[in-house]
């Protein structure tokens, strides 16, 4: 895959070397406000391609053969045309453009000034999103926006991040907000698109922002802009980086030590009989017969370790995790003349894990073209490629053994990696390679995963995923006469995605099966078309604003799989290598959505701001009684600093005080285990054998009443600049009520399916997040830049269903209850450890003839213990610090985000802190486990015998804080007068960090993957962990 790259840069750079040779003109380029030369100045021949940019002493030399005019450009700065003549020098001074310096945001079906806007929205630039080392762009606004969270399920390479704008917006359908890609919504992985090639990123967070997408935002949108050319010469941008990957965050405090782990199993062995000698003789056969110490009496019976040496001590970790390489090499060159822009890049990207066999390897193409066909028709185009190819054996998630996360750390450290002799000698094999030990008997009979080594198996094993993703979008904009224009866009969205899930037939989940490999493909299509009409006027100070249009959208999903068993030979993965057949299946899901929607704005001396919109939805999800949803919404603002009475306020550039309210529906319902439900109003049969007849079972309820999550939504905010731009000020306010929440309702699985979907109640998302920054310090050569991002968020649940409202839903470690959160826990109360028994306590509410009396007992029995409600996920503020440094070349870029209150359930923890387990290895915490010796203490006793040392309870919840170093970035550019001389237009070199430390309440805890308290993806909280990325790199412009 490498091989593109290379012939590509080859073929550029020698374009970049064919120039034309013929009359030259030369010149200087000047600021008119301080008469210093200004570096990096396009300067074009009117009506070609032909360019060049000034240096460091703002010079520059240009063929001009032929040519007439010059067009010289810069952002931020007016651009200016001059006629030749019979000149061989053309000087120029540009003045500053303060329309040019106004930010523009991509919004809903056009762009905005923010100045003007009514709606809430955050803009992230794409040269901030390059910085951060991320295969995926869903991860690169953590941290760098307001109210907007990442959770990352797992830290595989390639994975992608759920986000989340104000919350999560829904009990029972997706919170996930829609993605918009280059004005088209995006149903793809946003890993197939290359960081590189994103000019911006908006994220839309209230209704006036988002209601013109309807049905789609009411959790958000994220609009995606990518790059396009300039009307400038042609630029030839490289960007190489490589580094490494390691492990961010570390293991739990576990025991390491051989000996230790002896010690107190033997305590667990005396607790469990009452018998010292016992647990002294029966110690090492208990423990399967492993032996490190290779002595009779490991631990005799006053509980003393022997002093023989060590014959072996392995460290599961070490052997299973290793540092990965991270290459990344990006090139794209844009320009363009009058009529045509161009931008096209080729990207490719290798990145390994942290765990053998784990990767992520991409290429990337791109080509974005726009042409000014007349004076009143233009056309565009922009299509991309990207395939991608993921390897991540059993490391993701999961109970099974073969997860090398959850087995390193819950696995004894008396148990090898490898087979030892009786002298503590390493086993190799005829090839020289170690052999690895399975625990199945041949130096012992591990107690924990035995048949198993995870070390071993991610070789063995595999997981793959190659998916094939091209994305279109194609637009003609045609003004029919002066502010009236048509604007058609056309997209078109295809993924393909083959799976294969391997277990080998030696060793492992799948050696009592000898082997299974399944095999899956999916094919992703969707087609977006819309048709727009545009009118603008202005009437003296007077603008006015509309817009009209229909939309169109069709998903179609192909599914097709199949599994075998019995393989053949070990290492064939292939369906033809395996005999007996699992299953075969196949499926087709189609979701289509029509809407018309309309919008108007209208301004007065650009001082007073209004504007309405609205959209109407129908959705295939629902029955057609019910399909159809209209959304709307309305916003205003008022910009105080453009009134008379602060004329005489001259540091404050722009205060605007803003407020909308709107609506906006949600359709995504999923299924139990969080796959979209595409007829949800129906109901659903499989088609099985039963006694050799084809009969059909229902697996699915549908609703034919079922109709749209809603969202009411309003926002109030302020927007404050200062001093010339130097400071800026956003304080926004928001209320997101979502009535008729869709929900699963459970009901008894012997009727065939286990719920059926219904609307069922009310709750609201509130709070305020906000966010300031500007330049601290700006004094000659040194800049110091500084923004701080912060949000805070209530949930409560307003109303249920009349048969919910008294005893509320329980969903495990959660409950549902009117005046509660969707992120309240209900767990068992621990009321610590009886100091006579040693026994667990939990807290059990009194209950006299069948009524409560309000009293609370303690009780020794789980049983009897009763769930209580107190504790919430929720944190209580979050948000990101980030500072910029700049001075005399050199840029340093500091980015943290951190989040403060809430709890998580460490299920992990819980897990080492067993008190029966044999074989499981322990957290250190352990070692205060309650004694007749230790009587007061908050860790229940150790025992074979007793079940009830980690069970399920508020003990395991533990504060969600955490302050994380995002990213630094330190770079230098080089002189241009050195690029100069090197025949560059510009070079930067810099090392990068992502992920350097983490600060939390637990070491080995990390609460960025417990988006609801619990973990991300359902699993056991043993999730792939987080990647620390250091790199080095450079960026050459030609």
């Amino acid at each position: 895959m490498k091989n593109p790259l290379l012939i590509a840069l080859a073929i550029l750079w020698t374009a970049m070397s064919a120039f034309a040779q013929g009359r030259v003109v030369t010149g200087t380029v000047t600021a008119e406000e301080s008469g210093e030369p200004i570096p990096g100045v396009n300067v074009t021949v009117k009506g070609s391609a032909t360019g060049t940019i000034t240096d460091i002493e703002g010079k520059y030399s240009l063929n001009v053969d032929g040519a007439k005019s010059l067009v010289f450009s810069f952002i931020g700065l007016a651009t200016e045309e001059v006629v030749i003549g019979n000149r061989s020098k053309v000087d120029m001074v540009m003045t500053a453009d303060i329309k040019e310096l106004e930010e523009v945001m991509v919004v809903a079906y056009g762009s905005a000034k923010k100045s003007s806007f009514t709606g809430s929205a955050s803009k992230v630039e794409g040269d901030k999103i390059a910085t951060l080392q991320t295969s995926s762009i869903s991860k690169a606004l953590d941290g760098l926006t307001s109210g907007v969270q990442t959770t990352a399920a797992s830290g595989q390479p390639g994975e992608d991040a759920k986000i989340r704008i104000r919350g999560v917006g829904s009990i029972n359908a997706s919170s996930d907000p829609l993605i918009v890609v280059d004005g088209v919504p995006y149903a793809g992985k946003l890993n197939a698109i290359n960081p590189q090639d994103v000019e911006s990123m908006t994220v839309l967070k209230d209704a006036a922002a988002a209601s013109l997408y309807g049905s789609r935002a009411a959790n958000g949108v994220v609009m995606v802009t990518t790059k396009k050319g300039s009307k400038s010469a042609t630029k030839v941008f490289l960007d190489a980086k490589i580094g490494v990957n390691q492990r961010a965050i570390g293991e739990y405090d576990i025991m390491k030590d051989p000996g230790q782990y002896f010690q107190t199993a033997w305590l667990q062995q005396k607790m469990t009989h009452g018998d010292s000698q016992r647990a002294s003789d029966e110690l090492i056969s208990e423990l399967g017969g492993y032996n490190p110490y290779g002595v009779n009496v490991v631990v005799d019976a006053n509980g003393n370790l022997t002093n023989a040496p060590l014959l072996y001590n392995d460290d599961w970790a070490k052997e299973t995790f290793r540092t990965g390489v991270r290459q990344e090499y990006n090139i794209n060159f844009s320009g363009g003349s009058d009529k045509s822009t161009h931008y096209f890049s080729l990207g490719y990207l290798s990145d390994e894990g942290i765990v053998e066999g784990s990767e992520f390897e991409r290429i990337t193409m791109r080509g974005n073209i726009d042409h000014q066909v007349t004076n009143f028709l233009k056309v565009g185009t922009n299509l991309s490629y990207a395939r991608g190819e993921q390897n991540s054996p059993r490391t993701s998630s999961g109970n099974a053994y073969g997860n090398s996360f959850m087995f390193t750390q819950n696995v004894a450290p008396i148990y090898p990696v490898y087979i030892y002799d009786g002298q503590g000698n390493r086993q190799f094999n005829d090839l020289g390679e170690p052999i690895y030990d399975f625990g199945d008997g041949v130096m012992g009979s591990r107690q924990y995963g035995a048949n198993t080594n995870p070390a071993m198996l991610s070789a063995l094993d595999k997981n793959n995923r190659i998916e094939d993703n091209f994305s279109g979008r194609g637009y003609l904009n045609l003004d029919l006469f002066e502010g009236l224009t048509f604007n058609a866009n056309l997209g078109y969205d295809l993924q393909n995605i083959n799976t294969t899930l391997f277990y080998n037939p030696t060793v492992g989940d799948a050696a009592s099966v000898s082997g299974r490999s399944t095999k899956r493909s999916y094919r992703y299509e969707t087609i977006t078309m819309s048709q727009l009409l545009r009118y603008n006027k202005t009437i003296g100070d007077h603008n006015i604003s509309a817009l009209a249009g229909h939309e169109s959208y069709a998903y179609q999903r192909n599914y097709l799989a199949g599994q075998k068993t019995n393989f053949f030979t070990p290492d064939n993965p292939e369906l033809d290598n395996g005999v007996e057949i699992a299953y075969l299946e196949s499926n087709e899901r189609t979701h289509t959505i029509e809407s018309y929607l309309a919008n108007v704005s209208y301004d007065y001396k650009n001082k007073y701001f209004i504007s309405g919109s609205f959209r109407m939805d129908g959705s295939s999800k629902f029955h057609p009684n019910n399909r159809w949803g209209n959304f709307w919404s309305v916003g205003g603002a008022w910009r105080i600093n453009e009134e008379d009475f602060m004329s005489s306020a001259s540091a404050i550039d722009n205060f605007k005080l803003k407020a909308s309210y709107g609506t906006q529906g949600n359709d995504g319902i999923l299924d139990d285990i969080g796959n979209v439900v595409y007829t949800p109003f129906t109901d659903l049969y499989q088609v099985v054998n039963n006694n050799n007849e084809i009969s059909l079972v229902q697996y699915y309820k549908g609703n034919e009443e079922l109709s749209w999550e809603k969202s009411k939504n309003f926002n109030i905010g302020t927007e404050l600049t200062l001093f010339s731009g130097r400071l800026n000020i956003d304080f926004e306010y928001y209320n997101r009520v979502t009535s008729d929440l869709l929900f699963n309702f459970p009901v008894n699985p012997s009727m065939g399916y286990s719920y059926y979907p219904e609307n069922i109640g009310e709750m609201v998302n509130k709070g305020v997040d906000f966010s300031i920054g500007g330049d601290i310090v700006r004094n000659g050569d040194f800049r110091w830049n500084m923004v701080f991002n912060g949000t805070t968020m209530k949930n409560e649940i307003l109303s249920l269903k009349d048969e919910f409202a008294e005893e509320g839903i329980t969903r495990g470690r959660q409950r549902l209850t009117v005046g509660g959160s969707i992120y309240d826990f209900y767990l068992q109360s621990f009321a610590g450890v009886d100091p006579e028994t040693g026994n667990s306590l939990w807290r059990q509410r009194e209950m006299i003839d069948g009524e409560y009396t309000g009293n609370i007992l303690v009780t020794d029995e789980y049983a009897l213990a009763d769930r209580f409600q107190n504790e919430t996920a929720l944190a209580d503020f979050f948000g990101s610090w980030i500072n910029s440094f700049e001075y005399k070349g050199f840029d340093l870029t500091v980015i943290t985000n951190f989040q403060i209150g809430g709890k998580v359930y460490d299920l992990p923890y819980a897990g080492l802190m067993h008190s029966d387990r044999v074989g499981t290895n322990w957290h250190k915490d352990i070692l205060n486990a309650w004694t007749p010796e230790n009587p007061h203490t908050d860790v229940p006793r150790l025992s074979t015998a007793y079940q009830d040392g980690n069970s399920q309870s508020d003990r395991f919840l533990v504060d969600a804080s955490y302050f994380n170093i995002r990213n630094i970035t330190l770079g230098y550019t080089v002189p241009q007068n050195v690029a100069s001389r090197l025949h560059l237009g510009g070079l930067r070199v810099y090392v990068s960090g992502d992920n350097l430390a983490l600060f939390s309440a637990r070491k080995g805890m990390d609460p960025r993957l417990y988006a609801n308290g619990s973990s991300t993806n359902g699993g056991n909280g043993f999730e792939y962990a987080a990647l620390r990325t250091i790199s080095g790199g450079l960026n050459i412009t030609f």
